[in-house]
């Protein structure tokens, strides 16, 4: 294992600006009026993905912008969208090394109303449905397998009903399932090779209130359904599906004792389960309280850790709680299963206004969530917590609750969490419970000669083999003390 060594990707006599330019960073530069209206697709087959919201309304709907480029960061596609004006990108998938399913909705899924866009990136044709919701109904998640799409969430009944006798090209087929009042989708996975998608519903009231299994085979509309035996007291918050041996499934995922917010994303995590499920059952379900772990004390912060050694001490039950927010996708590294997820708070802010009467009284801005650390934990097939480990974070708030840190394996199975802030990556190596690199920082440079005022929004992704994709929203002056606000993409490589 090498320390991971940034390496700067050039081009060279590229035109830029009507100018003939030489050795600089391969960077891709956008005009944006809002980081949070470009998102980007990174594809192992070598195609990177960039989405734009252009901020014009047609009689079509807002025109959205898709350009497609090479490894060498040259355009080979680029396609007109247009949606409705309170659409953003939910979610996309990829079929094969080809087809690229976009899925654009309201924020959060709300009304289930969606546009499905189906791009072919070898033959550049596109096609798109649109699809009218319920007000009622939530989308949360979407599966593809063979010609079926399958979407998940709550209160569908709507949704089902246009979709019996709707025709696609391609002979896709469109399915909604309907769930229990009350339900909620804790994950879904495609089993491609077998043609069949598994769905996880947590249902939290009423008659039917439990755990549930539903696996839907060769697009079929009504899945078969079981019931997955959990202790009544474990409230499952977030989780995520990955493929184990022998056709088995592991969740992995939060849990807290008492289901006591509103909402998932309020709820407050006091450890982390693990269970596998073999035809529709738990072969063995546990549960690994945050106290339990070894390295997460560290984490918290002085005062924090004082308490838990405190009560330790005095031989009291030591909790330690989080919001956590689980990566969509677990690991699988020399038959070890790693959950990533990040540990955060909503950050607020007070202002002073004035009502008619001239009487003060203060209001409370949401300025973001706040990203604190990346936690990580192995576990073997057995459900034993291996190790644990986790990575400071500093300076990453955002709006939108997403994933921020970059989680992958070496080749020789040891674990990378990376993040890119402030213009520099921090990351940090460690082999179970070992560091082989403390968290080391590189400076990122922009184009010769200019100068960076602010960045926001800062973000690394990984892309194929050793490269990666570094982004964010900054405001540049250049050499003739031009001021411009851009999107940036920067193709790195690590070593």
């Amino acid at each position: 294992m090498q320390k991971l060594v940034l390496l700067w990707i050039f081009f060279f006599g590229i035109i830029v600006g009507g100018m003939a330019q030489s050795a600089k960073p391969l960077r891709i530069e956008v005009s944006a009026r809002k980081a949070e209206a470009v998102y980007t697709i990174p594809l192992e087959s070598r195609h990177l993905v960039i989405i734009q919201h252009q901020h014009k309304r047609t009689v079509e709907g807002e025109h959205w912008l898709m350009k497609v480029y090479n490894e060498a960061f040259v355009i080979t596609a680029s396609k007109n969208m247009y949606l409705p004006k309170t659409f953003t990108l939910f979610d996309h998938k990829i079929q094969g090394d080809s087809i690229l399913y976009l899925c654009f909705a309201e924020k959060n899924g709300n009304n289930s109303s969606l546009m499905l866009y189906r791009f072919n990136l070898k033959t550049n044709n596109i096609t798109h449905t649109y699809i009218k919701g319920s007000r009622k109904a939530i989308l949360k998640s979407f599966e593809v397998v063979g010609n079926s799409i399958y979407l998940f969430g709550e209160r569908m009944e709507g949704l089902q009903s246009q979709l019996v006798n709707s025709t696609l090209p391609f002979n896709i087929k469109i399915i909604a399932p309907v769930y229990p009042n009350y339900s909620y989708i804790l994950a879904s996975y495609a089993l491609t090779a077998s043609n069949k998608v598994i769905v996880i519903v947590d249902v939290s009231r009423g008659a039917q209130m439990g755990r549930y299994y539903y696996e839907y085979k060769n697009s079929s509309t009504n899945g078969t359904k079981k019931e997955l035996q959990i202790n009544a007291n474990i409230n499952l918050i977030d989780a995520t599906l990955i493929k184990a041996q022998g056709g088995s499934l592991l969740l992995m995922g939060t849990y807290n004792n008492s289901a006591q917010a509103k909402s998932k994303i309020d709820e407050i995590s006091k450890g982390i389960f693990i269970g596998k499920i073999y035809d529709g059952a738990f072969d063995f379900f546990k549960v690994y309280k945050f106290s339990d772990f070894t390295n997460l004390v560290s984490s918290l912060n002085y005062r924090d850790q004082l308490r838990v050694k405190h009560k330790a001490q005095k031989g009291k039950e030591v909790n330690i709680k989080f919001k956590l927010l689980v990566h969509k996708k677990a690991l699988r590294v020399a038959n070890k299963y790693i959950l990533a997820a990040e540990t955060y708070y909503p950050e607020f802010h007070y202002e002073n206004n004035f009502d008619s009467r001239g009487y003060m009284y203060q209001v409370e801005v949401f300025d973001g969530y706040r990203t604190t650390n990346c936690i990580v934990a192995s576990f073997n097939d057995k459900g034993r917590l291996i190790w644990d480990n986790f990575l400071p974070v500093n300076g990453i708030i955002n709006y939108n609750l997403q994933e921020n840190i970059l989680v992958f394996p070496e080749a020789d199975s040891s674990i990378v969490m990376a993040y890119y802030a402030r213009g520099k990556i921090w990351s940090k190596t460690v082999d179970g419970n070992k560091i082989i690199f403390k968290k080391t920082v590189d400076r990122v440079e922009t184009m010769p000669g200019e100068n960076v005022i602010s960045e926001q929004y800062g973000n690394i992704e990984k892309w194929y083999n050793h490269y990666f994709i570094l982004s964010g929203y900054q405001t540049i002056i250049d050499t003739k003390g031009k001021k411009r606000k851009v999107y940036f993409f920067n193709l790195i490589s690590f070593e």
